[in-house]
């Protein structure tokens, strides 16, 4: 596949590989770290995408002149240059229509361009977030400070154009820090969510929830958890890193309950909502780290048969380790975007008397380096993993 900037921007570092190569090559990185960390895995073969274009539903980004032009792009590798980028084949069609549109009302109305060196300007990032069953778009603009002049003529350009609009939102990031958002966000048109569906369900989402990028994939990340898990009407279930609940609200059906818990409290609104829209009454929502959560539990003895952890990229913590397994549980389901965090937890769970003997790939990032990978843990099996749970 070709694309202009595909060789400077840092977007697709395998765009020149087929989609088996690219398979192959990642199974083989999940396989050298298992060595390396001295666990006797095997690793599922990748399952790959279907659609492998414009598959991203949320897209970020940044803003240049050249030439006294606006123009709009993703960063170069390791840097913070913009490279110019339009109509990329990773973004839905819509989504880089609008951004087009962005671009020249930014230019149009001289709306001012955050510099980071001299910490001057307004537009940090335009981040947009696509639900790609629904055709709902979200749009957010991040600036560095709350006065946004044109903002009322920029929201009111943007609607007129596109009815796939549905919110749009300012957030505020005044911060010297590559976090995109930060923590104030102004609505400034619809209710600041959008929804998708995903699993048969209406998942609704706002700007700052966790969402997985490639909506199909996950689909099939999600039908593997399910398999895996293998629950029963009397299990109980803990789900961790619950982001806007879309894992334990698509396993509620098949257990007696589940609890779902998130650091960031506008994703456990969204939960809450999610099972609400979707008539699930098995399933309640806590707005804290899931550390100190799984900590408390240790403390008052709770039980689950079932505990899912997916994690941010930098993996899980000794406490959660440590907590967690002491409490138990028929099987603990590890769900990773960054195998190399998964493995140093998989070697701390071990220890800890959970093991798994093989692991499964799901490439929610067709031509990136990254790959998302799940397991099953269970009580110092090793080697006697109930197979039926890896069926597909």
């Amino acid at each position: 596949m070709k694309c202009k900037v595909g060789k400077i921007c840092g977007g697709c570092a395998y765009l020149s590989k087929s989609m088996e190569e690219q398979a192959s090559i990642k199974k083989a990185q999940v396989e050298e770290l298992a060595q390396r960390n001295h666990l006797k895995l095997r690793v599922g073969d990748v399952l790959t995408a279907k659609n492998t274009t414009h598959y991203r539903n949320k897209v970020i980004v940044g803003f240049a002149k050249n030439k006294g032009k606006v123009y709009s792009g993703l960063y170069a590798a390791k840097s913070h240059r913009v490279v110019a980028c339009q109509n990329c084949m990773m973004h839905p069609d819509i989504v880089n229509k609008i951004i087009v549109k962005i671009e020249e009302l930014v230019s149009s109305m001289k709306i001012e361009l955050y510099n980071e060196k001299t910490r001057t300007g307004l537009l940090r990032h335009v981040l947009i977030r696509y639900a790609h069953k629904t055709d709902e778009v979200m749009v957010v603009f991040v600036t560095s400070k709350k006065m946004f002049p044109s903002r009322r003529n920029l929201v009111n350009a943007l609607v007129k154009e596109f009815k796939e609009i549905k919110t749009i939102v300012q957030n505020v990031n005044p911060r010297n820090t590559s976090i995109v958002q930060q923590d104030e966000t102004i609505l400034l048109y619809g209710d600041g969510m959008i929804t998708d569906e995903l699993c048969s369900l209406k998942i609704s989402f706002s700007n700052r929830s966790f969402y997985q990028i490639h909506s199909e994939q996950c689909e099939v990340l999600y039908d593997m958890a399910r398999k895996m898990c293998d629950l029963t009407k009397t299990d109980t279930v803990l789900d961790t890193y619950c982001g806007v609940g879309t894992i334990g609200l698509t396993l509620a059906s098949s257990c007696k309950n589940v609890t779902g818990v998130e650091i960031n409290p506008e994703a456990i609104e969204n939960a809450k909502l999610n099972a609400k829209q979707n008539n699930i009454k098995n399933a309640k929502f806590i707005s804290m780290d899931s550390t100190r959560y799984m900590m408390e539990a240790k403390k008052f003895r709770n039980h689950y048969d079932v505990i899912i952890l997916d994690p941010p990229r930098a993996g899980t913590t000794k406490d959660f380790i440590e907590a967690s397994t002491s409490l138990q549980p028929k099987k603990i389901l590890y769900i990773s975007c960054d195998p190399k965090t998964m493995m140093r937890d998989l070697v701390m769970f071990r220890q800890k008397g959970y093991m798994t003997n093989k692991i499964e790939l799901v490439d929610m990032f067709p031509f990136t380096e990254h790959i998302e990978s799940i397991c099953v843990l269970t009580k110092r099996e090793i080697g006697n993993v109930n197979k039926k749970n890896y069926k597909r």
